[in-house]
């Protein structure tokens, strides 16, 4: 039977998206179709093979689930799936996760890079998700090397369109920037999105050490844009590539 692999289980504050702030337990999946060279990952522990193949433990559902339980106590109650990329997991697995801690009364939100079409039982799951952009070195995304590059291109594009088309007002697209060339690919994604009726709401981010805040906020100023600032408040509570916070 298949298995889930994660890198870490463990409880702080979340540090972005609406519930910035909550006591969350999070649930990191080892392995990610992405590797974002235009910045360093902040969580190569989970993204690179050499280490998460070496760290990552494998778990079945019902041990997964004792694991959570155990981590969360009696105080926590959301729980936000992050990686890597969650959607990367055994598809049954990860369904029956959802559900046994649905029933058990846990909030889940599921933060995810949108490459892969999202399963039918997760449109009940908050979703924050992380846009690509040129910035990234992922906007080109290649989501199977035996397809042309074109082909590549088209594909990830149209799962990141049908998934964003899909996001409801409980829902988050998130641009990270680079630079002023990266918010203006950003405002032209939004535009294109909003023609098509997306409901989700959109927030800005800067990349590490790349962009000041001051700076991205004088931006948005400037572009009258109804989006949100989206501000990675964990790391300037503890060291930026600090783990298990």
């Amino acid at each position: 039977m298949a298995q889930l692999r994660v890198s870490e289980i463990y409880n702080s504050v979340q540090g972005e998206g609406v519930n910035t702030g909550l006591p969350t337990t999070f649930l990191r999946f080892a392995g990610c179709n992405m590797r974002c060279p235009g910045w360093p990952c902040d969580t190569p522990h989970a993204v690179e093979p050499s280490i998460w193949s070496a760290e990552a433990e494998k778990f079945e559902v019902k041990d997964l689930i004792a694991r959570i339980e155990e981590t969360t106590g009696t105080g926590i109650r959301n729980i936000c799936w992050t990686g890597g990329e969650p959607f990367l997991q055994p598809a049954v697995q990860l369904q029956q996760l959802y559900w046994a801690l649905f029933e058990r009364r846990y909030s889940q939100e599921v933060f995810t890079n949108g490459s892969k079409i999202f399963p039918s039982w997760s449109w009940e799951m908050p979703k924050m998700m992380d846009w690509k952009l040129k910035g990234s070195g992922e906007s080109n995304f290649h989501v199977n090397y035996f397809r042309s590059e074109e082909q590549d291109r088209e594909l990830s594009i149209e799962c990141r369109e049908q998934n964003a088309l899909e996001l409801d007002r409980r829902d988050g697209i998130k641009f990270v920037v680079t630079n002023l060339d990266d918010f203006d690919e950003a405002v032209e994604t939004w535009k294109y999105l909003f023609m098509q009726n997306c409901d989700a709401q959109f927030w800005v981010g800067a990349a590490w050490n790349r962009v000041k805040e001051a700076e991205l906020v004088q931006w948005l100023l400037d572009a009258g844009l109804p989006w949100k600032l989206n501000v990675q408040v964990h790391k300037y509570i503890w060291p930026a590539n600090e783990r298990g916070v």
